[in-house]
Parts: C-alpha cells; sequence; structure tokens
C-alpha cells in the first residue's frame, strides 16, 4: 500500500474472513462466486424509480436498464440473458 501511495479509508476498510463474502465494486465476492451486490441492485431500482417519478419516458429507463444489465455482465462471467 505505501509503494503505490494508497491509504485506506477508515469508513470503506474491513478486515475480516474472505469466507463470509464481500462486496467490491458493485459486486458481491464468495466461495459460491461471483454475483452482484444487494446495494447495487437497490441503487439501479432506486433510479429507475425516480426517472419514472421524474416523467422519463419508457425509451429512457429502457436505455438506463439496458446500459446497467451490459454493464453487469462484463463483470460475471458465463451466459447472462437480458
Amino acid at each position: 500500500m505505501n509503494a503505490l501511495q494508497v491509504e485506506k479509508h477508515p469508513d470503506k476498510t474491513f478486515m475480516g474472513r474472505i469466507a463470509r463474502g464481500f462486496n467490491f465494486l458493485g459486486y458481491f465476492f464468495s466461495q459460491l462466486g461471483l454475483g452482484m451486490a444487494m446495494k447495487t441492485v437497490a441503487r439501479m431500482q432506486d433510479l429507475v424509480s425516480r426517472l419514472y417519478e421524474q416523467g422519463a419516458d419508457v425509451f429512457r429507463i429502457e436505455m438506463y436498464v439496458r446500459r446497467w444489465w451490459l454493464w453487469v455482465k462484463g463483470g460475471v462471467p458465463g451466459k447472462v440473458d437480458f
């Protein structure tokens, strides 16, 4: 860490067992494999709700969901269909 000149953030750093799984960059890593972090999915759902409440048309909401899903597929190995 010192060689990279990187500091640990006190609120974002957790020391624990990897076997329990952990969130990193929107994904959840565990012994069972890689998946989406629940917080990431909740944020996406919240943004879709806000877009709808603000009067966004269906095309705009669909494009957001498609771009989000492409991001998901980029990090999760295996076949993921939309």
